[in-house]
């Protein structure tokens, strides 16, 4: 019933319904609709910029330094779960604890797969395959790139394996449901491809750690490369691979303040990363404005600054975020812009194709800085988080850069 949950855990309950009746729910599409379901709950609230830095370190600090991997993939655990409000954490822990036993027995009654194929490598990521450094394409020749994981499973070896995760946490349902659901999934691409290592892209994921050490155990080394920019963020802690490619020193310096195991990384731009030939892009926008997660209010401030520069006749483009822009409000608010469609308009030929680029805090920005294209860092649409990145160890800031603020007043109109 409606009543069951608080309001916003209610839309918990229909999808809980439905798999303790058998339902349609596959249990890596439950982990999906889990995942999907926290960002909704949070989506007024980004802890990277409401949790003050203070906090984060006070958090981080208080923490004892783990022992072995399951003890970091708990620390790391824990350091998320402080984050949330209590309401939501104590959904997530009736709500896994409900799960964890029906989808424990479905994972295992499914068979392994049956394909004869090989690996060298399993490249387990959604997106683009040139976030792969190239060293490891050299050193896997063979590598699969794996999007979807239909087939997960669980062998009554892997069910040993969580017995002893649950004698050592046997409360932190929500951690024990996650890490199994995670295993699964390896589970699957293990009996599958049979590959040497499994590359993924998940230091944020507090499975992490405890799957290093089930691949251990499995004789497959486990490998993260860099997807995207990085602040001082504490879902980012303790987390344990037996190798992690960074693009920057920078990077290593700030992962090891957040108490990652040290001895892990490796530095390699990869060719997301790189130089791109722009020989056969022509310059025809001035500015490109790249989106993130803004709220409303925010997008009208964004649109004011642009009419500024469009008055000073400039051409103006704006780049939604392909996951958290709310395009009915982007095309409402920036109608008078060139909306660059993100489907037909690849990341390369966005900044190449632009004089400047700007935004608060994105990838982005640093890709454009390696092309050489000036970057703008926007200092006027949210100045409280603008003055927040310093501390929380921007790497754009440290970096060739002009403001927002500044450019206003060399365009406005006379």
């Amino acid at each position: 019933r409606a009543g069951i949950f608080p309001h916003r855990l209610h839309r918990l309950y229909r999808p809980l319904r439905q798999i303790t009746r058998g339902g349609q729910y596959s249990a890596m599409s439950l982990l999906q609709m889990l995942r999907s379901v926290v960002i909704r709950l949070n989506g007024d609230r980004n802890t990277l910029f409401d949790v003050p830095m203070a906090r984060q370190k006070a958090i981080l600090e208080g923490l004892p330094e783990p022992k072995d991997l399951l003890k970091r993939a708990y620390a790391q655990y824990r350091c998320q779960m402080m984050l949330e409000r209590p309401i939501l954490r104590a959904g997530y822990q009736l709500a896994a604890m409900l799960l964890l036993p029906v989808y424990r027995r479905q994972l295992l009654r499914r068979p392994a797969s049956r394909k004869e194929e090989t690996a060298d490598a399993v490249f387990a990521f959604g997106g683009p395959d040139t976030i792969l450094p190239c060293s490891l394409r050299q050193e896997y020749p063979g590598i699969r790139q794996v999007r979807d994981f239909q087939n997960a499973l669980l062998t009554r070896e892997d069910c040993s394996f969580l017995r002893e995760l649950a004698r050592r946490y046997p409360t932190a349902f929500y951690f024990r449901f996650k890490c199994m659901a995670k295993l699964a999934m390896y589970r699957s691409l293990y009996e599958t491809y049979r590959p040497k290592a499994i590359i993924v892209s998940e230091e944020y994921s507090y499975t992490s750690s405890f799957l290093t050490e089930y691949c251990h155990r499995l004789g497959v080394e486990h490998i993260n490369v860099m997807h995207g920019d990085k602040l001082y963020d504490i879902h980012d802690t303790f987390f344990c691979f037996d190798r992690c490619y960074i693009w920057d020193q920078f990077y290593r310096d700030l992962f090891c303040e957040l108490r990652a195991e040290p001895t892990q990384f490796r530095m390699e731009m990869p060719p997301s990363m790189q130089p791109w030939d722009a020989q056969d892009v022509e310059k025809a926008v001035d500015y490109t404005y790249y989106l993130q997660a803004e709220t409303s209010q925010m997008l009208e401030k964004i649109a004011k600054s642009l009419q500024t520069l469009q008055k000073s006749g400039a051409v103006v483009a704006v780049r939604p975020h392909p996951l958290y822009s709310d395009m009915e409000t982007v095309r409402r608010l920036f109608s008078d812009f060139e909306i660059e469609e993100t489907a037909e308009v690849g990341i390369e030929t966005s900044i190449l194709r632009t004089r400047h680029v700007i935004g608060l805090y994105s990838t982005v920005l640093y890709q454009a800085h390696i092309n050489h294209v000036p970057v703008v860092i926007d200092d006027l649409t949210a100045p409280e988080r603008f003055a927040q990145l310093k501390s929380l160890r921007y790497i754009m800031l440290d970096k060739p850069h002009g403001l927002l603020s500044a450019l206003l007043q060399e365009e406005s109109p006379t």
